[in-house]
């Protein structure tokens, strides 16, 4: 596959981005309601963005420091030697491939609320149109990856257009005097099993966290980049949009229904929200949105394990390292 370096400070924001925006932001408010007032989901939002913001930072700190590794792995093999490079490639390339079969779930989910055969998104259709998905997205990728960036660049605009008509109407119709009725008290206390602040703060972390799984998308494709320095900007940038774009869809709609009426919503939470908000067709736009989201993100999903093996292959850490690892243990053992 040849390609050509020269992907911009765009395309690598988009990047991380859309490989963080999947189903998760979707249904973030009902999973944060089910332990947590808007109280401590504030202040875990300040714990965990700060957190982040220091891993985009190291992130950063990298690239102008080792600029000539290409990819997280790289990292790790110029610490520790290859066998620590192949692990850590090997094992973002099993991350990244198992996660793509949640994004093929959920997917057939979705469309699920539009065609009922696909409903629960594990039966056999659904199995035979992710599979056909699945090797449309390869077909793209295969083509190049900056031609897929750029692609991805788009498919990110277009799923960030329902978040944001969310966070606009979720703005007009938030109500001050229930948002604070309740600020630090868990009123759904039956749900969170507990009014303490501490524990309701602990229950948002692993949500929260979970949510930014994909913020390495600018540093995985730094060796296609204009310029390193983009990669650590974009990543930093990226993380930054993303905090204010879950902060405000997670947040909000504490100012619309109750703790525990968001607790006890249908998933996708923001698409029930909006359906009540706007009508029947804000459930469909938001459907649609979270449709584009998936795929977005699965292509990401495509390109970052793709351009990880190319990486490890053109370093010679794939079957030569694990071959040499193999023949080292079995000395070891012979002479031992």
């Amino acid at each position: 596959m040849e390609e050509k370096k020269g992907l911009s400070l765009g395309a690598l924001t988009a990047a991380v981005v859309t490989s963080s925006i999947g189903s998760g932001v979707f249904t973030l408010t009902s999973s944060l309601a089910g332990g947590a007032a808007p109280g401590p989901v504030l202040l875990a939002w300040v714990v965990v963005g700060f957190g982040i913001l220091m891993l985009a930072m190291s992130l950063n700190n990298l690239l102008l420091k080792k600029p000539e590794a290409e990819g997280i792995h790289a990292y790790a093999q110029a610490g520790f030697g290859n066998f620590a490079g192949f692990v850590s490639g090997w094992g973002y390339w099993l991350s990244a491939w198992l996660g793509n079969v949640a994004f093929a779930t959920v997917l057939m989910s979705s469309l699920g609320y539009f065609f009922k055969v696909f409903a629960g998104g594990q039966n056999v259709p659904s199995i035979i149109v992710a599979s056909i998905v699945s090797w449309i997205l390869t077909y793209i990728v295969n083509r190049g990856v900056e031609s897929a960036a750029a692609m991805n660049t788009i498919v990110t605009i277009c799923k960030l257009i329902p978040l944001f008509a969310f966070i606009i109407v979720a703005i007009f119709v938030f109500k001050g005097g229930m948002f604070t009725a309740h600020f630090w008290s868990n009123v759904a206390s039956s749900v969170a099993g507990g009014d303490n602040t501490w524990t309701q703060f602990k229950s948002c972390l692993m949500i929260m966290m979970w949510v930014f799984v994909g913020v390495e998308g600018a540093s995985m494709l730094s060796s296609r980049a204009e310029s390193k320095k983009d990669a650590g900007k974009a990543t930093i940038i990226g993380i930054i949009s993303l905090l204010v774009i879950y902060v405000l869809a997670s947040v909000l709609p504490y100012g619309y229904m109750t703790q525990t009426e968001l607790a006890k919503i249908n998933q996708p939470a923001m698409l029930y929200i909006f359906q009540d908000m706007v009508g029947k067709w804000g459930g469909i736009f938001i459907a649609v949105g979270l449709i584009i989201a998936i795929l977005g993100s699965w292509l990401s999903w495509t390109m970052l394990p793709a351009d990880t093996t190319m990486l490890m292959a053109e370093e010679k850490l794939l079957l030569h390292t694990l071959v040499r690892r193999i023949r080292m243990v079995h000395l070891h053992f012979h002479l031992s």
